[in-house]
């Protein structure tokens, strides 16, 4: 089992992370309606690699230093994929409704960290983790009533969600946390901002700002994930991924004046419950 402190710290980075990522979907919402895909990512994957740089121990030149060359790619390129589903889809979907979809992903994880990686998951960690999909359910209400290409699209990037955590849970038993972290953008930096140059819209003062706070909320958000998947499990952090519907709802509520229901705070409560219990039986292990 992973060491009280770690866990602890595990944690809270996740939650942070889940509440970064809340933010930064909310307003890739918006930006999906006036600017390309490839220059919203584009723009996203720059700063990624900005942050990266500032945060390396020894510089950017320890993404050399892999010991795994091969996982960080593959693992790149499933963030590169991942995210282009998503973003993708919130140009056709309600958010609440990719969010629906997207509540699968820490089952995948879990299922995939028991698989490949052998992490132990007892029975109530699976009831915590199916707990908090219940209550997911309640939170973003009836998702399914046409399921489209769209839909479709979501359903990729949740399934690449799921095996971006589980890699990364398996690149960080090979190399530093900060070696990771500059791996993260390269596939999208290289990719996108080639896309990017043929499909670019100048930004007004706004559209600028709304680049530049997604994707420095992203990049913060996934430097937290890589800091908390190096310090516990895969399969231990996954009910702290629910957490993102709780933000998605406030943000909801705020940005797009979709006030939640009844059931909304019912689901919420049960997807809190199931991190709270999750998180008390990690500490006193």
């Amino acid at each position: 089992m992973t060491a009280l402190p770690a866990r602890r710290r595990a944690i809270a980075l996740m939650i942070a992370a889940m509440a970064l990522f809340a933010a930064m979907d909310a307003i890739n919402k918006t930006l999906t309606q006036g600017y390309s895909i490839p220059q919203i990512m584009a723009v996203r994957f720059v700063l990624f690699v900005a942050i990266a740089c500032a945060v390396a121990r020894r510089g950017p030149w320890l993404v050399l230093e892999t010991r795994a060359p091969w996982w960080q790619a593959l693992r790149s390129t499933v963030l590169l994929l991942e995210m282009s589903c998503f973003v993708l889809s919130f140009r056709y979907l309600p958010l609440a409704d990719v969010h629906a979809v997207a509540a699968a992903a820490p089952l995948i994880a879990t299922a995939l960290a028991a698989a490949f990686l052998r992490e132990r998951v007892d029975a109530i960690g699976w009831v915590l983790v199916a707990g908090g999909l219940v209550g997911a359910a309640f939170v973003v209400g009836p998702a399914f009533d046409s399921f489209g290409p769209a839909m479709w699209l979501a359903v990729a990037g949740t399934f690449l969600w799921g095996l971006y955590q589980v890699i990364t849970r398996r690149v960080a038993a090979l190399d530093h946390a900060d070696i990771t972290t500059l791996h993260t953008p390269l596939a999208g930096l290289a990719v996108l901002g080639a896309l990017a140059v043929f499909d670019w819209r100048a930004p007004d003062g706004m559209g600028w700002l709304l680049l530049v706070a997604g994707g420095f909320m992203g990049a913060l958000a996934h430097l937290l994930l890589i800091r908390a998947l190096s310090a516990a499990p895969a399969s231990e952090l996954q009910p702290y991924n629910y957490f993102l519907l709780v933000f998605a709802a406030i943000l909801g509520a705020v940005a797009y004046g979709d006030i939640p229901g009844t059931w909304t705070w019912v689901g919420a409560t049960i997807v809190v419950l199931c991190g709270i219990v999750a998180m008390r039986r990690q500490v006193s292990a």
